[in-house]
């Protein structure tokens, strides 16, 4: 099977396995697979996980968090203006006119989409 994403992560400087494996120092779990992302964990490791309302419970000394996400347009002005400087990287699918953004969405929900869409007014 082929993993799109593990070339990028890699890129970032993390760990990336296709295989779910025992052993990690710490797991980001944006998949919400709990316990299953937690077993995956060494002991004393750091599982992340974004399910606010139902963080698995900590075992063998690991440190469970959770990420939560609010709306935050100072922030997300920062970001955006760093990912255009080429400090942030990104991962850009298509830019495409503003007059297409049903297509996009089409897509999008269709999956397998590598990367973001860029609408251009």
């Amino acid at each position: 099977m082929l993993y799109p994403h593990g070339e990028f992560v890699r890129g970032l400087g993390a760990g990336f396995t296709a295989r779910a494996e025992p052993g990690w120092d710490a797991v980001a779990d944006a998949a919400v697979m709990q316990e299953r992302g937690l077993a995956l964990v060494r002991d004393g490791g750091v599982f992340v996980g974004v399910q606010p309302s139902a963080p698995p419970a900590a075992e063998r000394g690991i440190t469970v968090r959770v990420v939560v996400s609010r709306p935050d347009g100072a922030r997300l002005d920062g970001l955006l203006a760093r990912t255009a400087s080429g400090e942030l990287p990104a991962r850009i699918h298509a830019v495409v006119p503003l007059d297409r953004v049903a297509d996009v969405h089409r897509a999008v929900a269709e999956g397998g989409v590598r990367g973001r869409y860029v609408l251009r007014p």
